[in-house]
């Protein structure tokens, strides 16, 4: 090999190390966590700090509803249909909070 091929090789060699972390830097989206405030901080902590649909039954009926039905919760409250004392309700509940923050009752039970 001469010397002028293994000059050149070096000097390929040299330029691909060189430009081989610039390029890959911007690759490596999403393996840095922990590096932004809201990796620790999420803008929504409704799936970490509040109540799974078991525990928002379990609350609902322990505070004396029965015959409990979900429906799809929306910006931490849930409507929950529930019957107590012969007669059946509408509760407007936040699942974050555990607490009926509205009670409309709609008829008799059956």
């Amino acid at each position: 090999m001469t010397k002028f091929a293994a000059v050149l090789l070096a000097a390929l060699l040299i330029g691909a190390g060189a430009t081989a972390p610039a390029q890959s830097q911007s690759l490596n989206f999403g393996i840095f966590f922990g590096d932004e405030r809201s990796d620790f901080y999420p803008d929504n902590p409704e799936p970490f700090l509040c109540m799974t649909d078991r525990q928002i039954r379990d609350t609902i009926a322990s505070r004396g509803y029965a015959d409990i039905a979900l429906n799809v919760p929306n910006e931490k409250h849930i409507q929950v249909r529930a019957s107590r004392d012969g007669w059946v309700y509408l509760l407007d509940f936040n699942y974050c909070t555990g607490e009926i923050e509205g009670r409309q009752r709609l008829r008799a039970a059956n």
